[in-house]
């Protein structure tokens, strides 16, 4: 509804400017005749300054109005549904560090087997270095 209000503020402040910048003070002497008679020709309902002018100072008002209303929050939560809300956040927020808690633990169990795969690489490399070096001995005393 504010949203209707607001754009019928600015409808209303644009066809009031092109209103003023249409009149004759703005125009040359062709164009003032050619409005004159459109003028003659069409006639057309118009309004008094006062009535102008009341019009304008409600939506002045108006404007105003729609800016209080737009600096608020835009809905008000139930006293139920605002604590089921920080329920889910708070369990949602003892899910999340235990989870933390259990990466934690995974990282630090990694770790340890980590080395020992490397430990173990290690052996097997020597292992094989051996292996080849009694090839080598075997191949050369045949």
């Amino acid at each position: 509804m504010s949203l209707a209000i607001v754009t019928m503020i600015r409808v209303t402040r644009k066809l009031t400017e092109s209103t003023i910048y249409s009149s004759a003070v703005y125009c040359d002497g062709n164009s003032m005749n050619k409005s004159w008679m459109q003028s003659e020709s069409m006639s057309t309902a118009t309004i008094s300054g006062d009535d102008f002018i009341a019009v304008m100072k409600r939506m002045a008002e108006l404007e105003q109005k729609v800016t209080i209303l737009s600096a608020q929050p835009t809905s008000i939560m139930p006293p139920e549904k605002e604590e089921m809300l920080n329920s889910a956040i708070s369990q949602a927020d003892v899910l999340e560090q235990e989870l933390a808690a259990t990466k934690k633990a995974l990282d630090d169990s990694l770790d340890p087997q980590v080395d020992l795969v490397a430990y173990k690489e290690e052996e097997e490399d020597e292992e094989r270095k051996k292996a080849s070096w009694r090839v080598r001995e075997i191949e050369m005393v045949d």
